[in-house]
């Protein structure tokens, strides 16, 4: 893995998400873009029973990109190798989609920001997996504004 190496999945789940307010939002830096890699992986070894053997993450303005490699199960690379990458696909769609709230927690409580949109995607063939979250914008301030439903 290049970020780190993993404690267990649950600590970062049960910790409650930053409160955020208009002051000014953490930089994401090195040490952060490490730790949304390592609690990317951790949910995926949780909820997968495999995390990915390698992550980065990157930060563009208010978009957060992390790449994993190597994330197929033996079951899942079992599909691909009988031309069914198809149904990988959309196994991990229908999973990413009910782990969305899990996946948006974790980015939220580490950056201090709303996450405005969640998208995921596999290349089975490649074994590689994107999680691609878009921050609500920073207002003038620096400060991220309110997401919905935010008072």
């Amino acid at each position: 893995m290049d970020d780190a190496a993993f404690p267990p999945a649950r600590a970062a789940e049960q910790e409650p998400p930053r409160q955020l307010t208009s002051l000014p939002a953490p930089a994401i830096d090195g040490a952060m873009r490490s730790a949304i890699s390592q609690a990317i992986v951790r949910i995926h070894a949780e909820h997968y029973g495999k995390g990915a053997t390698q992550a980065k993450t990157y930060v563009w303005d208010n978009l957060v990109v992390t790449v994993l490699r190597d994330v197929l199960t033996v079951a899942e690379r079992t599909l691909v190798d009988v031309d069914r990458a198809d149904t990988v696909r959309e196994v991990r769609t229908t999973f990413q989609f009910s782990l969305e709230p899990t996946f948006r927690a974790a980015v939220e409580r580490l950056t201090g920001r709303s996450v405005h949109s969640f998208l995921s995607q596999v290349d089975p063939f490649n074994g590689l997996g994107v999680e691609v979250f878009v921050l609500e914008p920073l207002d003038d301030d620096g400060g991220a504004e309110p997401g919905p439903g935010a008072a």
